[in-house]
């Protein structure tokens, strides 16, 4: 059960048409109903259609049915939004409502798993074992979780292990590689502790060919995590240990000609890199009964060893994090529902390049106060404001061609105030007004281009309205909103490669509408359709590197204006005991985007289509054939312009034929 968009001006028309359908089809198909959304990104439990804010879920059957298992393929399920690697998987771009991540060390998007922030060279890894379901909390999400979360939060959640013994797999076999996962849970000491392990691969096949006759581009990703959880019955105390080991071997970072993309033949430039991960988290909640307090505290280490086009250059990075808050705890019928709490996270990161000699390292550590609560005066309207405060000290050296050691601090308040009216118990209108902080600091790619080392803060005033519906019966909802920030001191990466770095290059706006709908009109038959339109523009441009050049007026990079998702699907039930059979197909459209801000380099606009059908056999084993890319599009992903060669693009994936088998005892 996608959750997307439609056009806003189609949205009474959908609910008339259909409402009459659906309330017969109660009368044959009383389960035909949909689950509701329970949002659990905003830090306690919430109904999304309360919410004074746009929300998207996705639970594991629907990803597992779109063939999505990384990150980085979320944005063929959640309209609005655009995922891309930047080279290579380990800088994720993400665009959430033209809010591109032109800061690949610091993307605009935060990602979680489990409430503990994911390092930026974990961003677009492959999706973990045991995974319950995918949120999206469009931004900017200032108040809640600060600096990096302009675009917005995704929120990745597992299932504990609890006092159930299960075991399971789902692998897949396509002409295009194999992956799975496989996952055991088991209760330790019965009613006390509980444990649970998971492990997954993804073997990616080369997907390009160099002029000189060699086979690259493939990826293998291989990720494993154990985990304690010690909640006794009866007990407040629920807490829960993870450690986890991740390694990427990967030629994906060579790059192909314009004049040959459709042969996918890679230019011959030496490009590769091997990723070594490591993770440490604690999850400790109290219930206090009227509220809950939990201390998340998280460990991450990541080192790069990475070659692109023939340079050298490895990075290493570890960061530390605290979360310490209280929240209340959902039903217990007060006027006021309330989170608060204090953040701390410290990181370390160096960056080498040999050939130049030269090293770079920063450490940064962040502080915040943060604080969000929904007031119910009536039963129908809530008042929610929200305000964090932010501190961040960087301090910076590099030594080789390019010598400097500096420090500085950034202080900013981000404040939201959102109203939510139920204006009947099917029509819900809200209205939201948020900030979003992206620090100052110093460029991590240290250059003699550079005319700066530092940088200032970034600073996004949001406003957007919006309506929502959901029928009596349950066989419909429907999103609609429409947003419109502005953007001052946008950090982006300026200069040509290989010689880019950060800098502010003045302010953009961004303005858009989208819809999401999903519908169940019979039990057999599943609908979900989303559609977004966005308009994200310099509008007064300033770029140090350039000083001469006048981009005010142009896109922003890596923002299209049309995203489009639909997902059909039809269950069969089979005779004698059979089970049953889904046959489904799933469309998705992006617009024309750019991959500069000279809007000279991009990718036209392009539709991709996914067909399958699976086997539902019982309700522990499903089998499924697939097909993605049905018509084998050509696209691209990433490009830039190299001096002497021209322009050069990554490409996506092709047409992908497979088999997937998921299995639970």
């Amino acid at each position: 059960m996608m959750r997307h968009r439609l056009p806003g001006v189609f949205l009474l028309a959908l609910a008339a048409s259909l409402s009459p359908q659906i309330s017969a089809a109660q009368d044959t198909a009383e389960t035909s109903t949909l689950e509701p959304i329970i949002i659990t990104a905003t830090k306690r439990s919430e109904d999304y259609f309360l919410l004074p804010s746009a929300t998207d879920i996705a639970n594991a059957d629907e990803l597992l049915t779109r063939d999505i298992d990384t990150v980085a393929d979320l944005d063929r399920i959640f309209p609005d939004v655009n995922i891309r690697s930047r080279s290579s998987r380990t800088y994720a771009n993400f665009t959430i409502r033209g809010q591109a991540s032109l800061d690949f060390y610091n993307p605009s998007t935060q990602v979680y798993v489990d409430g503990l922030p994911q390092d930026s060279f974990n961003l677009t890894r492959s999706l973990p074992g045991e995974l319950e379901s995918v949120e999206l909390l469009y931004g900017p999400q200032g108040s809640l979780y600060g600096r990096g979360a302009i675009g917005g939060v995704i929120n990745i959640v597992t299932r504990k292990p609890d006092s159930e013994a299960r075991i399971g797999f789902d692998a897949d076999l396509t002409d295009q590689g194999a992956g799975g996962t496989f996952h055991a849970s088991t209760p330790i000491i019965d009613d006390v502790l509980y444990g649970d392990a998971n492990f997954s691969f993804l073997n990616g096949n080369d997907t390009y060919t160099t002029m000189t006759g060699e086979d690259v581009g493939g990826t293998r990703d291989v990720n494993g995590q154990v985990r304690l959880r010690y909640a006794p019955t009866d007990s407040p105390w629920d807490v829960t240990v993870s450690a986890g080991r991740g390694h990427v071997s990967s030629t994906e970072e060579y790059f192909v000609l314009e004049s040959m993309l459709k042969d996918r033949i890679a230019y011959p430039a030496p490009s590769q890199y091997d990723l070594d991960t490591w993770n440490f988290g604690i999850n400790a909640a109290y219930d206090l009964g009227f509220a809950t307090v939990t201390a998340l505290t998280g460990y991450q280490k990541s080192d790069l060893d990475r070659t692109v086009f023939g340079t050298y250059t490895p990075e290493r990075q570890w960061t530390l994090s605290q979360e310490l808050r209280i929240a209340s705890n959902p039903d217990q019928g007060s006027p006021i529902d309330y989170v608060a709490g204090l953040y701390y996270q410290h990181l370390d990161f160096t960056r080498s390049v040999p050939v130049a000699s030269q090293t770079s390292q920063q450490k940064i550590d962040s502080y915040a106060l943060f604080g969000d609560l929904t007031w119910h005066p009536t039963d129908r309207l809530d008042i929610s404001p929200g305000l964090r405060l932010d501190y961040e000290h960087a301090a910076a050296e590099a030594a080789g061609g390019v010598n400097f050691n500096d420090d500085n601090s950034f202080t900013a308040l981000s404040p939201k105030l959102g109203v939510s009216y139920g204006l009947s118990d099917e029509w819900r209108a809200y209205g939201l007004l948020s900030t979003g902080f992206k620090a100052g600091g110093f460029t991590r790619n240290v250059t003699s281009t550079n005319n700066a080392f530092t940088y200032d803060p970034q600073h996004t005033y949001n406003g957007e309205v919006g309506l929502k519906y959901r029928d009596e019966a349950g066989t419909l909802e429907a999103q609609l909103s429409a947003y419109y920030n502005i953007t001052k001191d946008y950090q982006m990466f300026v200069d040509v490669q290989p010689w880019q770095y950060l800098q502010n290059v003045g302010e953009v706006m961004s303005k858009g509408i989208d819809l999401k709908v999903r519908a169940k009109p019979t039990e057999e038959l599943g609908i979900t359709v989303g559609l977004a339109y966005n308009h994200t523009r310099f509008t007064d441009y300033k770029n140090p590197a350039t000083p001469g050049t006048d981009l005010t007026g142009n896109t922003v990079p890596y923002a299209p204006e049309f995203t489009a998702n639909l997902m059909l699907d039809y269950r069969v039930e089979m005779s004698n005991g059979r089970g049953a059979l889904v046959p489904y197909v799933g469309l998705t459209y992006v617009g024309k985007h750019y991959f500069d801000e000279t809007n000279t380099i991009g990718q036209k606009g392009y539709a991709l289509a996914d067909v399958g059908v699976k086997w539902e056999i019982d309700e522990k084993v499903t089998a499924e054939a697939f097909v993605t890319n049905v018509f084998d599009k050509t696209y691209t992903t990433y490009g830039f312009q190299y001096p002497g060669l021209g322009n050069l693009y990554q490409l996506g994936q092709g047409r992908t034929i497979g088999g997937r088998i998921n299995m639970t005892f």
